[in-house]
C-alpha cells in the first residue's frame, strides 16, 4: 500500500504500524525520522537494547536476518527490525524479503530503509502492492510541504512561531529534513528559554548578517535606490557572500512582483495575495506599491537581465562586475534615471 509522508503520519497517530514499511527515496533525512519515528511506536526506551536489530543490505547475513524478523521479542510486545540500504540487497536477498513479505512474523515490525528506486523496482512494487504492509516515498519537502513540516516541528517542540519566521525559514532551509532539522536545532539554542520565534529571531540564528543586508539590497534595488544598493553590494561581495545567493534573491523578488502585479490586476485581494505569495508583513506595504507602481514589462525586462547575469556568472564572468551592472540597471530601471529602464543588453535583446 503505498503511502505519501503526510498520510503515514496521520495513520501512525491512529494506528499500530504494520508488520513491514519501506521508505525510499533521495531524501534520507526524512526517510531515517520516519523510521525513527515507527521505532518509537514499537518500543519503550528501555525495550530498545534487546528488541531492536539493525541490518545492510549490502553486506546482509540473509539466515540472521530472517531469524530477526522471526524471533520472539524479550521484553517488547513487537520487535523492531531495521534494513538500512535495501537498494543493495542481491538478488537472492531481494527474493527472500518479498518472500516474508507475504507471511510477515506478527511479532515484529520492519522497517526497510532505501535509495530511490524506479516504479519497476520489484522490491518497490512488492510493497507498493501488498494489502497491509506500507510503501512510503520521501523526496525533498518543498512550498508549503516545507512550510507545514516547519511549523510543525517548531510547535511540537512547545513554541509558538510568526508566520513571517515560518516564511523566511522556508525560504532558507533546503528541502533535506537532515538540514533542516541541524537548522532549527540552532535556531532553540539561539532562543533559550523563550518559547516563542520571531523573523528577527531567524534573521540572528540562521540568516546572518548576510542574508539580512541580501534582503536589504533588495529592497533598495526595487526602491529605486541606486547609491544605497551599491553600498550594500560592495561590502556582501567583500565578505563572500555568494553572488549567485544574492541573484537568487533578486529574482525571487522580481518574480513575486510579477506574480502579485498579476493577481492584483485580476482583482485578488492583497490579504489572499501576500498569503499566497508569502511575503512578510512588514513587506507588504512596499511590496504592493511596488507591484502596482512598475509597470509590468519593466519588470519582465528585469527578470531578462537577472537570467543574463546568471548565465554570465555561470560562464566565468568576473562577479563584482556582473552584479554592479545587475543592481544599476534594475535600480535605475526603477528609479527612471534612464531611459532604458530595465531593457536587457543589446545580445538578450535583439541579434547583431
Amino acid at each position: 500500500m503505498k503511502l505519501s509522508s503526510r498520510d503515514f503520519s496521520l495513520r501512525l497517530q491512529k494506528e499500530a504500524p504494520p508488520a513491514a514499511i519501506l521508505f525510499y527515496g533521495q531524501e534520507q533525512g526524512l526517510a531515517s525520522r520516519q523510521a525513527a519515528l515507527v521505532r518509537r511506536a514499537v518500543l519503550k526506551e528501555d525495550e530498545e537494547e534487546m528488541d531492536a536489530e539493525t541490518f545492510h543490505g549490502g553486506d546482509l547475513d540473509l539466515g540472521r536476518f530472517l531469524s530477526g524478523c522471526n524471533a520472539f521479542p524479550f521484553f517488547a510486545r513487537r520487535r523492531a527490525v531495521l534494513l538500512k540500504e535495501a537498494e543493495q540487497l542481491s538478488v537472492p536477498a531481494r527474493d527472500a524479503l518479498l518472500a516474508y513479505l507475504k507471511s510477515p512474523s506478527p511479532r515484529s515490525v520492519l522497517v526497510v530503509l532505501a535509495a530511490p528506486l524506479e516504479a519497476k523496482h520489484l522490491l518497490r512494487k512488492g510493497f507498493e502492492t501488498h494489502a497491509t504492509a506500507w510503501c512510503v516515498p520521501c523526496y525533498p519537502l518543498e512550498g508549503r510541504e516545507l512550510l507545514v513540516w516547519i511549523r510543525t516541528r517548531l510547535r511540537d517542540a512547545g513554541f509558538a512561531v510568526e508566520e513571517d519566521a515560518v516564511t523566511l525559514l522556508g525560504e532558507r532551509l533546503e528541502g533535506d529534513a537532515r538540514n533542516a532539522e541541524a537548522e532549527l536545532e540552532k535556531l532553540v539554542l539561539f532562543l533559550g528559554e523563550r518559547r516563542r520565534v520571531t523573523l528577527d529571531d531567524v534573521l540572528e540564528s540562521i540568516g546572518g548578517s548576510g542574508m539580512q543586508n541580501g534582503f536589504a539590497l533588495a529592497a533598495a534595488v526595487f526602491a529605486g535606490r541606486v547609491d544605497a544598493a551599491l553600498a550594500i553590494l560592495d561590502p556582501l561581495l567583500e565578505g563572500g557572500e555568494e553572488p549567485l545567493a544574492l541573484l537568487g534573491l533578486l529574482t525571487q523578488r522580481l518574480r513575486r512582483l510579477i506574480q502579485g502585479a498579476h493577481l492584483l490586476a485580476s482583482g485578488d485581494d492583497p490579504e489572499i495575495v501576500a498569503t499566497r505569495l508569502q511575503i512578510f508583513w512588514k513587506e507588504k506595504g512596499e511590496f504592493f506599491a511596488q507591484a502596482r507602481g512598475i509597470a509590468p514589462r519593466r519588470l519582465a525586462n528585469g527578470l531578462m537581465r537577472c537570467q543574463e547575469a546568471d548565465q554570465e556568472l555561470k560562464s566565468g564572468g568576473v562577479p563584482g562586475r556582473v552584479m554592479e551592472r545587475l543592481v544599476m540597471g534594475l535600480a535605475q530601471g526603477v528609479s527612471g534615471r534612464q531611459a532604458s529602464g530595465f531593457a536587457p543588453s543589446r545580445t538578450a535583446a535583439e541579434p547583431r
